[in-house]
Formats: C-alpha cells, sequence, structure tokens
C-alpha cells in the first residue's frame, strides 16, 4: 500500500479564518498521525495545513484554489504513489503562480513546469535525477523523481506527508468535518 493523499497549508489566514472559508468545522479530535478523511495542523513555519486522506479533493479544484488564495499564499501537495505520481503548486490572491509535476507512466524523468516555480527548482531537480541515474536511471527499482514536487513543497511549508516528527517537532493534527 501507498500514500494517496493531498494536502494544502495556507499562509497570512489565520486557523479560524481557513476553517471559515472552506466551511470545516474543528472537532478537537487530535491524531497523531491524520487518518482522517480531512484533519488540520498549524506548522512553526507560519502555515495552517488542511490534510486530505485522498489524492484528488474537491478543495484541490483550480477554481477552489482561487478562491481560497484570495489574500493569501496556498501551496500544496499531491501524492497517489500507486502510479508514482505527485504535484505540487502554489496559488496567491486568486491566481496560480507555478505547479510542478512528475508521473512516471509518462517516464521516469518526466517533470512538467508551468509558471515561474521557486529558484530550488532546478537544484533540487539537478540532484533528484543525479540520484536517478546512479541508481540506475530507468532501469531503476526506485522513482526519485517522484520526490521532485514533493520535496518542493516540503521546502516552502516543512511539511512532508511521508514524515511526523520533523527538526521543529511533530504537528498536532485534529480532526476537521465538514459543517
Amino acid at each position: 500500500m501507498g500514500f494517496s493523499i493531498s494536502w494544502i497549508a495556507f499562509k497570512n489566514k489565520t486557523k479560524e479564518e481557513v476553517l471559515g472559508a472552506t466551511g470545516l468545522n474543528d472537532t478537537g479530535e487530535t491524531e497523531e498521525i491524520p487518518e482522517s478523511p480531512v484533519s488540520g495542523a498549524a506548522l512553526p513555519s507560519g502555515w495552517y495545513l488542511l490534510f486530505f486522506n485522498k489524492y484528488a479533493h474537491a478543495f484541490l479544484k483550480p477554481k477552489t484554489l482561487s478562491a481560497l488564495s484570495k489574500d493569501c499564499q496556498v501551496v500544496g501537495c499531491q501524492v497517489e504513489e500507486h502510479v508514482m505520481a505527485s504535484g505540487a503548486f502554489c496559488y496567491e490572491n486568486g491566481n496560480r503562480l507555478w505547479s510542478v509535476s512528475h508521473e512516471s507512466e509518462r517516464g521516469i524523468y518526466h517533470v512538467t513546469v508551468e509558471g515561474l516555480a521557486p529558484r530550488s527548482l532546478s537544484a533540487l531537480h539537478a540532484r533528484l535525477v543525479e540520484r536517478q541515474n546512479e541508481e540506475g536511471g530507468d532501469k531503476a527499482g526506485v522513482d526519485y523523481i517522484f520526490d521532485v514536487p514533493v520535496e518542493l513543497a516540503y521546502e516552502i511549508c516543512v511539511f512532508r506527508h511521508d514524515r511526523w516528527k520533523f527538526d521543529w517537532g511533530q504537528p498536532t493534527f485534529t480532526r476537521l468535518l465538514q459543517m
């Protein structure tokens, strides 16, 4: 089994503003690992994160992300390990600034970049391509390029879906329900 998840994080919006904009309600039930369909956590980097145990949650539609990013920045990540697809994106003040995606079905080295991605993408991509090459390129039994969007989102928000403890500590997730 692999992850099939997505998350979006909000900068310059409080937890209350995010919950109000999304129609979600905090149950107060904490989770060490986000196993509920939707959960939320405040990150020490100043981001408020919504974690979805679904790859293609309704909140990740471009029109919805555009609306949710009004007066703030929204960064998100999607991971579907069953087919080795991943993506990261950024919206700000209603506009998509960039997106980066990988679909191994389109080739082990496949990466699509739209918009003006962060400068760090180039070095991150080069490092993971080198690692892929060292493991045997497209004949390797591993897909390091999958981590390009995942690591990019991590660099910005300091959160990864497959880690529960970080240098800064451990996020406290609470179960969220649609109102």
